[in-house]
Order: C-alpha cells, then structure tokens, then sequence
C-alpha cells in the first residue's frame, strides 16, 4: 500500500488523479478479495503493482526535490513515513488482536501473535515466503496476510533513501542508477517467476523495479508530451490496468512478465499528467479522490474483516455478507482517515506525535510476539480436556520423513524427499504424497522397539502423483521428479517391495504426457484414463525388479474428522461443541474415493499388483469412523493427515511387510 504525499505542504504539487489512481487500485484488491467466486475482477490483485508504482513516484519525487534543494534528512523522511503509516496500522494491528483473543482457538490465536509481530516490523512478506508450501495454513486464515505487501515498501523506503543521497553525494548518473536497478530486479522476478514464484512474489528484490518503475518516471518529470499524446497514454494506461483485473487469474506465473501490462499502465497514467483526458475527468472525480484519500486505511481493513469470517463461519461469506463486509470496511476506513491518521499527520507537535505513533507499533509488536511465545493464551478458556486435545492436534506438525530419518535427499521448498529408517536386508519402498508419508511415525515405532526387520526408503512429494508424465506448471512443478526418483532408487538399490499411494490428482495447470499428447489434469475423463493408463506403464516398469502393492483411499474429511472445525464459532467467541456426533458414515468416506478406488482395482487385476486398505485401521469395522481413539484424543490433525501420536500405535495394514 502507499501513502499519499502531504497535501497540505505539497499542495503546489498535489495531483488529485493520483487519488483516483488509488481508488481504482484499492477497489480492484477489495472485489478481489470479497468476492473471489464472482468472477468479477479475477486479477484484481495488480492493484498492489498499481500502489507500488505509485509509492515509488511520489515517495521519490519528494526525495528528489529535497536532495537537489539541500534539505535533505533521513530523520525527516522517516518521521513523515511514521506518521502516516504507523497511525492506522497501530490501530489496526490492535483491533484485529484484541478481537483475535475472543474468537480464535489457541493456536490460531499464536499464529496471529507472529503476524502481529511480523507485521509491527514489517516482515511479513519474508514469512510468507518462508511458509508458502503445500503445508502453509490456508491464506483465508491469517487475518494479516495483506501486510506483505506493505512489508515491502518499507523495505524499499529502508534502501532507497539513503542509497539515493549516496549517489548525489556522489555525482553519479542518477538515470543510469535507477534504469540499472530496475533492469536487475526485473531480471531477478523473470527469473525467479521460472524457478520459484513463491519467492517472486513476495521477495522485495524481484519487486522493487514496480517501485523503480515510478522513481523513474520522478526522475524524469520534465518530460514534454503533446495533448493529444497524453490523452491516447492515459487511455492506454487504465485499459492495460482494467484488462489486466479482468483478465489475469490467481492461477497465472505472477508478477513476471505479467506485471508489466499492469505497471506500464500505471506508469502511462502518471506520465500523462492531470490533464489528460481518464485523469481529468475520471480519476480526478470526487468520489475517486474521495476513496484513493481513505485507500490506505481500506486496505488495512478490508482482510481482517474477510478473513475473520472465513474463520468463524468455516467457509466464504455470502455474496450479501460480502456487500456488507465493504460496506463496513469503507466505514472503518472512513472513520481511522478522519480521527486518527488526519490529526497525526497535520495536527501541531508533530514530533511527538512521531514518537508515540511509533511506541505504539512497537508496543503492539512485543504483544503480538508474548502471545506467539505464549501458544495463543489457552489460560482464556475455561479448563476443558477435550480444548485442550483439540488445540494440541491443530499444533501437531503433519509428519515427513525428515523429522526423525535418515534423509538421502531434500528439496529446501518442501516438494521431494527421499529418506531412509531401518537396516534389514530386505528392502522397501514407501512412495506417494502426504497422504502416504504420515505412515512414517509406524515405522519408526517398529524401529524403536526393534521390529523393524527392513530397511525402508520413503520417496515424497507433498501434494504429488506418484506417476509419471504429469506436468505441473506452478509451485508442485518438481513433482515430475518424484516418480523418476522412485524408479532410480528401485534399481539402484535392488528394492524388493514398493508400496504406492498413486491417487488421481485433478489440478488447475497440471497436464499429463500419453502418446505424444498433453492433457489437462482439470477433472475430465480423458485426463483421468492417461493418468491411470500412465500408471498402469509405471506399476509394470517397477515389476521388473519388485512387488508393487496399491493403497486404496485413505480416510479424509475437512470437517468431520478435522478438529479445527469441532467447535462452535461465533461473533462473540469459540466453544467446544459438546453435543455433536463426530462419527462419519464410513460410507460417505468411501464415496469420496469410489471413482479412483474402482481405477486402482482395474490396475491391480491388469498388472498383478496387490491392493492395500488402511480404512481398518484408521476407522476400524464397524458403520462409522470416529474421530476420536483412546481418552477421546483427535487422530488428525487437519481432517487429511494423521496425528502421528496416532500411527505410531494404531496403523499395522503395512506391518507384514516391515517385520
């Protein structure tokens, strides 16, 4: 997010098209957000790209001015930057922490502790990208995921300044620095939107050139343009931002090249000037100037209110619910602009006000991280065994073999591993995605009480199909390696038994190779027979030199099973629902998987591979699964994976094999 320049000492300068420019981008966020199964403004997102350019032309049109006029100072600059950030975020990051404490379980309650924190600092786009992964807790639930992108325009605010009066202290060729810079971090967001776009999304060094973008653009503000050629740049301008909120989709490699249509388009705007035709008679409208002055505070509290109702009801608002979440978050941003962020920013003894503003922030930092540190405060609830057990299995780490295995192989983003427990002579083969690996806490029990008589490998990739041909082409693009590391490792090392967990895997961006021909892995038939057909190759590849056993569909479900959602929520608070069955028709279990179950039995009967089933032991035999064992303790953590504390006793459907 940016902030606009002071207008009342800048007045001479103050563009009101700039304003309207921000309304357009804060608006395009907010639908986005609020209604993201509208279809309305898919890539709504580029607003933040549209703000970023925005910051960096105004933020270093200010520093040009001072620097050449020799009234340049850091303690100035930054004293202005606290004003009119700290403000709103201070009384944002508090609201959204005190109503935190009422209505999140504890280790929600931690987690929003560390975004707090994180957000005082403005780190918060370092943390994502160090929890983006298949295991990161749904975006939906942290109140505070939108700091990001505010964590890095502090960061640019941090580098930028000083290095700019270095390089006038200097003489340096100003243009050629900025070019230089902003081609070099451009080149940094192509490369990483090829290998990594976690990484190119939320580090500041593949995004500083959209800030860079715009120091440009104050850098060269003289440049001379005729009406009629501003006129077609301000057209060109809002149609490249408009095309790219109704074109572009979450699903896309961004920012990368795509970020160009949206930061040029912004540019041209800026670049025409406040007499070019969309600038002057739409972006410098009342009602758009209205909304870009409040945008700041919009943005902060537009995705608490969101996220808080994903929260709380377990799923997306309605529509109507949507409406009046806007509605609300227009008010609030109406009411933090005109009592709190107005007064700090022109009212007298503005150093003071500068020194509270920032105790504040660092006040709300120290709370945020004493409630991280404290496991979110369970001492809020009544004494309740079964919270308590619920809270403990909503913290259990999803197990890989990493936590306690010989690891042989480790991809740093989390997307393969090969690792290794056991020295029998016999070997096996443990190979799928998370779904198979939270088996591993069994063969570790069997280790540590000398029973293990194998040495096993686990070959995984969270979230990957353990077969071969399968092209994804986002986050999970390393899961075409997993099955070809199977294949290695089964020759190399003279495997005697695989066990595979190969279920199909309906994707956005996700395609199989069969017979020369690329099909999308999007739920059709087509994409469901190659995939089971590519299977049916791998089993007999792997037949060659081992028995291959089949698991069938794992029990599963997002809400009976899952402990997050085995309470009551509401407005005012969480409870325990006491009164639930959290038993599941095992029927119902198993329709969820009836389709693929019926594909891996039509595999098995073609290549002789063996057929395993773990619903037994997981649901035991009777109509329904129950989500508890033992002192009513919860066996998932998260409705999908297994507490270990669970598998290491109960899971025996592979013991024939291990012992």
């Amino acid at each position: 997010m940016t902030a606009p320049i002071n207008t009342t000492t800048l007045a001479h300068n103050y563009r009101p098209d700039i304003d309207g420019l921000r309304a357009v981008a804060v608006l395009s966020v907010v639908i986005f957000h609020a209604f993201p199964n509208e279809a309305w403004l898919p890539g709504g997102f580029i607003g933040v790209d549209v703000f970023f350019v925005i910051s960096g032309y105004l933020i270093s049109k200010i520093l040009f001015g001072e620097i050449e006029q020799h009234r340049f100072s850091l303690a100035s600059f930054y004293g202005r930057r606290i004003r009119r950030i700290f403000p709103a975020l201070a009384v944002c990051l508090a609201a959204v922490l005190a109503y935190g404490f009422v209505v999140l379980m504890p280790s929600e309650l931690a987690q929003l502790g560390k975004q707090v924190f994180l957000g005082a600092g403005f780190l918060s786009n370092f943390a994502l990208w160090s929890e983006s992964g298949y295991f990161d807790r749904a975006a939906t639930s942290k109140p505070l995921l939108h700091l990001w992108s505010l964590g890095i325009e502090e960061q640019f605010y941090i580098l930028w300044p000083p290095l700019l009066w270095i390089a006038f202290k200097l003489k340096a060729a100003i243009g050629r620095l900025i070019i230089g810079l902003l081609v070099a971090s451009f080149a940094v967001n192509i490369a990483l939107s090829l290998t990594d776009t976690s990484s190119d999304f939320y580090l500041p060094v593949s995004r500083f050139w959209e800030l860079l973008a715009g120091a440009a653009l104050a850098w060269r503000r003289d440049i001379a343009l005729k009406a009629g050629l501003k006129h077609l740049i301000s057209l060109a301008g809002i149609a490249a931002i408009l095309v790219s909120a109704r074109l572009f989709t979450a699903d896309m490699r961004f920012p990368g090249w795509l970020a160009l249509l949206p930061v040029a388009g912004s540019a041209g705007i800026i670049l025409a000037g406040s007499n070019a035709f969309v600038n002057r008679t739409i972006l410098s409208n009342r009602v758009a100037v209205s909304v870009g002055l409040i945008s700041y505070p919009l943005y902060l509290w537009h995705w608490p209110l969101i996220a808080f109702s994903y929260v709380i009801r377990g799923k997306p608002p309605t529509s109507f619910m949507a409406f009046g979440i806007v509605i609300a978050s227009l008010l609030l941003a109406w009411a933090t602009y005109r009592f709190i962020e107005g007064p700090v920013r022109f009212g007298s003894n503005r150093a003071r006000h500068t020194q509270i503003a920032a105790a504040c922030v660092a006040v709300l930092g120290a709370c945020g991280l004493a409630v991280w540190v404290a496991a979110g405060v369970p001492q809020r609830f009544p004494a309740s065994q079964d919270l308590e057990k619920l809270n403990a299995a909503t913290l259990d780490v999803i197990y890989a073999p990493t936590n306690g295995m010989n690891v042989l192989e480790y991809d740093s983003r989390g997307h393969s591993m090969v690792a290794q427990i056991g020295q029998g002579a016999r070997k096996v083969a443990l190979a799928g995605n998370s779904a198979m690996f939270h088996y591993g806490p069994r063969f570790q029990q069997l280790a540590d009480e000398g029973l293990l008589a194998v040495r096993a490998y686990f070959v995984t990739g969270p979230a990957c199909p353990l077969v071969p041909g399968v092209i994804a082409r986002d986050e999970f693009a390393n899961c075409a390696h997993v099955a070809n590391r199977l294949l290695e490792l089964v020759q190399k090392e003279k495997v005697q038994t695989v066990v595979l967990g190969p279920h199909y895997w309906p994707r956005k961006n996700a395609f199989i190779e069969r017979e020369g021909k690329s099909i999308p892995l999007d739920g059709g038939d087509e994409g469901r027979r190659a995939f089971y057909a590519n299977l049916e190759d791998y089993v007999r590849q792997l037949q060659l030199n081992a028995t291959v056993y089949l698991v069938l569909g794992a029990p599963q479900s997002l809400t009976g099973l899952n402990p997050q959602r085995m309470v009551t929520r509401g407005v005012t608070g969480v409870r325990v629902e006491t009164n639930v069955d959290n038993a599941v028709p095992i029927a119902n279990l198993r329709a969820v998987y009836a389709q693929s179950d019926a594909d891996l039995r039509a595999v098995a009967e073609s290549t002789g591979a063996k057929l395993l089933d773990v619903f037994p032991d997981v649901c035991g035999n009777g109509e329904t699964c129950s989500a508890f064992f033992g002192t009513r303790e919860p066996k998932f953590t998260d409705g999908v994976h297994l507490r270990p504390v669970f598998a290491r006793k109960h899971l025996h459907f592979l013991d024939f094999l291990l012992m």
